[in-house]
């Protein structure tokens, strides 16, 4: 037997062998080092991911709210449902005039709403309200703040006409606005100036607005307002425990065709409106608004006198009307209303205690008188009183329940009396 050919042999295959392993060893290592390099990528994505989802802080503060974590971008989802229900009993006399008013029930609001804050500068809101089964806009504007003084408003929103109209109906003490509201311009499209002082004891807003729609809308000739209001807090202690506001207000509207009309229901919203001026011919109208509020602690007392002159066309003689109301509330459990003073208006208020099981909410008693006067001259739109009784249970922050009693007196036609009943929901 040849031992070194053997040998040789094995040495060869020994050899190609360790070549081979080691052929192996690295192709795994290259391996090893791809799906490393892949896991680091990989990494680096959900990293990305991670950061990406801290870009915006998600939370509810009384509403879906959303903030950038540098602070730039602040947006808030919302909204608000009223359900009301009536119960009437009128005269013989208001029954003649109008017809049997009938119990009824009805959605008042039913409002969703997104709202922001960009770069601290600028500031957005899209309001939609579908208590009608259309869909309307409510309030759909930009602002521009902080960069500039006056804040600057361009788009639909409240005109800046009555305390009563620019405090929120989620947080007023009775289902409806006073009978003055009748003479208020409320919702239209314009152009605002407005600020409040460095010490925030005064406010100011002026601005020019068009008569529009319900989607915003406004193509007929005339129908311009010019509006502006002006609020001054002398007194303002405690975080708005104690404070007195004053202010007054002025609206100059122009007329589409020449044609001026008033009327109003008794505080209601399901009846029919019990006075009315019919169409008036008449070049332009102007309004007058004086109002004020003291809050002392669970104590309020609020009022507003409104004076309307109308400039008459042709052979209309010039007209003057007016209305007024008082109101007062008080909280048993201790709560007060609480006041934005940039805006020179009131807010809803959050209960000390939330209702849980059996006790807890905030409870609120309110009056209020009111009166309208449309009659004048050769127009006999009527004259109506009104006394109103409320009850209010806040259960949380976002629900309350409301009760009303409405006395209401049509001079020469008689006495209505409504009950009433909210639920409301807001957020």
């Amino acid at each position: 037997m040849n031992w070194n050919r053997i040998v040789s042999i094995i040495i060869i295959v020994l050899f190609m062998t360790s070549a081979a392993n080691a052929d192996e060893l690295d192709d795994l290592r290259q391996q090893l080092k791809d799906q490393q390099h892949a896991i680091n990528e990989l990494k680096l994505k959900v990293a990305g991911i991670e950061d990406e989802k801290k870009d915006f802080r998600v939370y509810w503060n009384d509403s879906l709210r959303m903030k950038s974590t540098d602070g730039d971008i602040e947006l808030r989802v919302g909204g608000r449902f009223h359900n009301d229900w009536e119960w009437v009993s009128e005269s013989q006399k208001t029954r003649d005039k109008l017809g049997k008013q009938p119990d009824g029930t009805k959605f008042r609001r039913a409002r969703f709403y997104f709202s922001g804050r960009a770069y601290n500068d600028l500031e957005f809101m899209l309001q939609l309200d579908f208590s009608s089964g259309n869909v309307d806009f409510k309030n759909a504007y930009l602002g521009i703040n902080r960069l500039i003084r006056p804040k600057i408003l361009v788009g639909q929103f409240e005109e800046p006409f009555s305390l009563n109209e620019l405090s929120s109906s989620n947080g007023l003490s009775f289902l409806e606005r006073a009978l003055p509201a009748a003479f208020v311009p409320s919702r239209n499209v314009g152009m605002m100036l407005a600020d409040v002082s460095n010490d925030q004891k005064l406010t100011w807003s002026a601005g020019m607005f068009k008569e529009c729609d319900d989607v915003g809308l406004a193509m007929a000739d005339g129908g311009a307002n010019a509006t502006a209001r002006l609020t001054w807090t002398p007194i303002y202690e405690n975080s708005g425990k104690t404070l007195l506001h004053l202010g007054s207000a002025y609206t100059h509207k122009g007329l589409v065709n020449n044609e001026y009309r008033v009327r109003q229901r008794p505080e209601t919203s399901t009846t029919d409106p019990f006075v009315d001026t019919g169409v008036i011919a008449a070049k332009s109208a102007s309004s007058m608004g004086l109002e004020a509020a003291w809050v002392n602690g669970p104590l309020s007392m609020q009022g507003e006198f409104i004076d309307t002159s109308v400039d008459g066309y042709k052979e209309q003689q010039d007209l003057d009307f007016e209305g007024y109301y008082v109101q007062c509330s008080y909280w048993l459990t201790g709560e007060y209303r609480p006041y934005n003073r940039s805006r020179g208006s009131f807010e809803y208020v959050k209960p000390q205690r939330n209702f849980i099981g059996k006790s807890g909410g905030a409870w609120e008693l309110a009056a209020r008188y009111s009166r309208l006067n449309l009659s004048d001259h050769n127009i006999n739109g009527g004259e109506l009183t009104n006394r109103t009784l409320g009850v209010n249970w806040h259960l949380n922050p976002n629900a309350r329940i409301m009760w009303g009693y409405v006395i209401a007196d049509e001079r020469d036609i008689g006495r209505t009396d409504i009950i009433q009943f909210r639920s409301q929901f807001f957020f």
